[in-house]
């Protein structure tokens, strides 16, 4: 069989477990702006101001373990702020709420925010430039925040996840997962950490041990499943590349969605974009 290339449409949603989804709801809509779309069950379901948008999915998982300051499979989501005015809105409801900030770097090219969720998943938020920044300063983010406007109160249809940050235990297999199973090219970034590039979505890997990197994520808080918009052609042409790998996969009876677990424990689930949505 030739090589296999998976053409990625880009990541439509992260899906976390969580404890407290009244918190957690608390902020991500109110202070960091994202759209609660609805709530179904345990199920909170976010998104920016586009209709069908679901950026974020929270299910509620009261007895899982939280494993507070130990290492996760997250290490942080990046996500994107397509203007100076949305980030000085987003700026200024983090100093209204005197949420803490993990760090707040700026240079010509880019600004930066990172921030902790209550149950300490990494957020980093950023406007700019994609590329390595040298000599990055400390970002004074109520200089930042005076240039708010209040017009962006909720993340606008442009904001997207570009990039999730993985920590794993099996380095070697994740890496080889990403290239050679679901095949998306894998390149080296900096200091052993590897990275792949498929559309719009970056993922970058660190190598770790301990705490939940080699736990089920049914039992534990943190990172759940990816979900990504694909092609029907690329749906039917990784079903027959699973086959011929005899890698365990689910795919549904209409032939439009399949889920697969990397070595890591995390579910990638891939949906037809023929597939209608919510």
């Amino acid at each position: 069989m030739a090589e296999f290339a998976l053409a990625v449409a880009g990541l439509q949603t992260v899906a976390l477990r969580v404890k407290n989804r009244n918190l957690m709801i608390q902020f991500y809509r109110d202070i960091i702006g994202f759209s609660l779309k609805r709530e179904e069950n345990e199920l909170a379901i976010f998104g920016n101001t586009k209709a069908k948008s679901e950026l974020l999915w929270l299910e509620e998982s009261p007895y899982a373990d939280d494993h507070a300051g130990e290492i996760k499979k997250l290490q942080r989501l990046c996500l994107v702020i397509p203007s100076e005015m949305e980030m000085a809105d987003l700026a200024q409801r983090l100093l209204e709420a005197d949420y803490p900030i993990k760090d707040a770097l700026i240079d010509e090219e880019a600004t930066g925010i990172l921030v902790e969720d209550p149950e300490g998943n990494a957020l980093e938020i950023y406007f700019g430039s994609k590329k390595v920044h040298q000599n990055p300063t400390s970002l004074q983010l109520d200089a930042l925040a005076r240039k708010a406007t209040g017009e962006f109160p909720q993340l606008s249809d442009s904001v997207y996840f570009d990039k999730i940050h993985l920590n794993t235990s099996r380095l070697k297999e994740q890496q080889d997962f990403l290239e050679n199973v679901i095949g998306l090219k894998v390149q080296d970034e900096t200091n052993g950490i590897l990275a792949l590039n498929g559309g719009s979505f970056h993922v970058g890997l660190s190598a770790g041990k301990g705490g939940t990197l080699d736990l089920s994520t049914d039992g534990v808080l943190g990172l759940d499943f990816l979900q990504f918009r694909v092609s029907q052609s690329d749906i039917t042409a990784l079903a027959a590349h699973l086959e011929f790998l005899q890698v365990e996969f689910f795919i549904d009876q209409k032939r439009q969605i399949i889920t697969i677990y990397d070595p890591t424990g995390i579910e990638w689930w891939f949906i037809s974009e023929d597939k209608k949505r919510h």
